[in-house]
């Protein structure tokens, strides 16, 4: 009875390592075809940052109304090293036990706006169903502090209702811009759209 015993654990422990071994293989590949295509397009890739995702998780991802209770992870951290402002970009993954989305993400630090704090992000399909108000940005977006929104100019709603899937959130000095990843969408689609968003966010909240 005992050497069956032995050699299921054998084979069962050979099994896992194996498995072990080919999933890190395939996260490595993963990693390299990311730092490929990012540096396609002349940014710097870091990758794995664990000091970084900490920063994110414990820090601005707590203002992001949508995002509590979920599990984050963060991955293929990278920068344009010419860029003054330092912009940080990444990907960010959140899911519970029915759910997984991974977004797009970019980062500003020590940006000074008009706003003490701020948190413009999308509202779910069914929280819009039962949202009665008839302005249509307080329909597609939450807004936390809801006071704040008294103080966000009307030309800068405007403009983000063009961008619905796209949340922002302020805190500390920091800016996160961040997008789901649409069916296909590539990195640098996600990139230019939340570029797009934050010339707005300059335009109407930044401090001169």
């Amino acid at each position: 009875m005992l050497i069956p015993i032995v050699v299921i654990i054998i084979v069962t422990s050979t099994l896992i390592e194996i498995l072990l071994i080919l999933f890190l293989r395939k996260s490595k590949n993963r990693e390299n075809g990311a730092k490929e295509y990012v540096e396609r397009f002349g940014y710097k890739y870091i990758g794995y940052d664990k000091e970084f995702e900490q920063h994110i998780k414990t820090g601005i991802a707590k203002y992001y109304p949508t995002l509590r209770g979920y599990h984050l992870s963060v991955s293929n951290v990278f920068l344009n090293e010419n860029d003054e402002e330092k912009r940080l970009y990444f990907e960010m993954n959140v899911s519970s036990r029915n759910y997984y989305q991974k977004y797009f993400c970019m980062l500003i630090k020590e940006i000074d706006l008009s706003v003490p704090e701020v948190a413009i992000v999308p509202r779910n399909f069914f929280s819009k169903m039962f949202i009665s108000k008839k302005n249509a940005f307080i329909k597609l977006f939450i807004v936390k502090p809801k006071n704040t929104i008294d103080n966000l100019p009307y030309e800068l709603k405007e403009q983000l209702m063009n961008f619905k899937s796209v949340g922002v959130v302020y805190k500390d000095k920091q800016l996160l811009i961040s997008k789901p990843y649409s069916h296909k969408e590539l990195p640098i689609e996600a990139l230019r759209i939340c570029e797009e968003v934050y010339e707005y966010v300059k335009a109407y909240l930044r401090v001169s």
